[in-house]
Formats: C-alpha cells, structure tokens, sequence
C-alpha cells in the first residue's frame, strides 16, 4: 500500500508509527533484534580488542627482537653511547612533557642494554630508584631513574652524563619515531613523538653520519 500526502497529514502519529514498524522490520530482518545488535556489536568490540592485544604484542616481540640486533651492530661499529640516537631514546621521560606515560622502545634497551653497563645504586635522587650506569667500553656515564605513576604506568630513563667516546651515528631528529610506542593516561604532543612502521624506525636508530 501506497500513503498518500493527505494520509500522513491526517493521521501523522499513526503514519510515523508504522513507518517506525516498517523500518524495525526491515533492520530485524537484515541484522537481527536491538538485543542482538548489541550482543554482534560487543562481541565485535572484544574482538577488535583482542586483535589489538596481539597486534602489540607480536611487534613488542619483533622490537626487542631487533634491539637486541642493534645493540650487538653499535658495539661492532664502538659502542652504543657512539649513536646519538640511542642516547635519545633511553632518555625518554615523560616527567619532561608533564605527562604519564613510558615508551617501549625506551624500556626495551634499557632492559635489554644493560648488560653493556656496570650500575652502581645511589642512596638518595629524585627517583623511586637512582642508580649511575658506567658504559663498559668507553666510560661514559649515563643517570639511571625508575619511577611508578599508578597501578599500569612506570618507566625507566637513561640520561647521559658525561660522555666519553666520539659519536659516529647519525643526529636525532624531532618528532622521535617510535614503533611499538608510548602507553599511559596522559600523552606529549605529535612535535614530540610520532608513530612510524618497524623499517622507518631500524633505518632511524642504526642510521651512520655522513
């Protein structure tokens, strides 16, 4: 049946209502009830989520996969204290930008890089834990501070001191780029950190100067 313009002015509650009708079924047959809409809806959320999930983790895997990798090429070249970039990243802090968060690149070398260094823990410091990190190879003496925000955010530095070596990596850039990323509740600007793909960030961080 075909409602002509008269019919929706003299029965306007009653035309509306069964066009609601219409329209429900319609969307009933094509995707269900509102219940179900919204079950499809959750479970595609969750779903998305713990794709999500697996997508870091699988890159967090590669990243410290390839740190290491980048570890073992700067002290085949000299030492990591050589590559200004490397300094860059360990020094991420986000105490600098008044925000709440850690990288997991930053977190990774330091982790990873600290067989290179000999560590001596201080009594006292800003820091939950101050320590000084001496470079094995060439002497250069970097601050170590760890510190927790919350329940889900801590993070770790590593601030050069005093250097000792001639530098012969390439000079960091602004914005950072960083792979895997930063986590947390309160972010720097994109001026300061920028996602970019696992090639952007490898060239990036093993880059020589020319």
């Amino acid at each position: 049946m075909v409602l002509s313009a008269a019919s929706y002015i003299s029965k306007p509650g009653k035309v509306l209502k069964n066009r609601y009708n219409f329209m429900m079924n319609i969307f009933k047959k094509l995707f269900g009830s509102p219940a179900v809409l919204a079950q499809t809806k959750t479970a595609k959320q969750e779903q998305a989520r713990q794709d999500n999930i697996k997508r870091i983790n699988d890159n967090t895997d590669k990243l410290w996969k390839f740190i290491e990798e980048a570890l073992l090429f700067y002290n085949e070249k000299s030492c990591q204290c050589a590559f200004p970039r490397f300094r860059q990243i360990v020094s991420i802090d986000c105490v600098d930008t008044r925000s709440s968060f850690y990288a997991s690149e930053t977190e990774g070398f330091i982790s990873i890089g600290k067989k290179y260094f000999t560590s001596i823990k201080l009594d006292s410091g800003p820091e939950a834990q101050n320590e000084l990190w001496t470079c094995n190879k060439c002497g250069s003496v970097y601050a170590f501070g760890w510190a927790d925000f919350s329940i889900e955010v801590n993070r770790t530095f590593l601030k050069i001191q005093e250097l000792k070596t001639t530098d012969i990596g390439a000079e960091p850039t602004l914005p950072i780029p960083l792979f895997v990323g930063i986590f947390g509740h309160k972010f720097p600007g994109k001026d300061q950190l920028i996602p970019v793909d696992f090639e952007t960030f490898k060239n990036y961080i093993t880059a020589l100067k020319t």
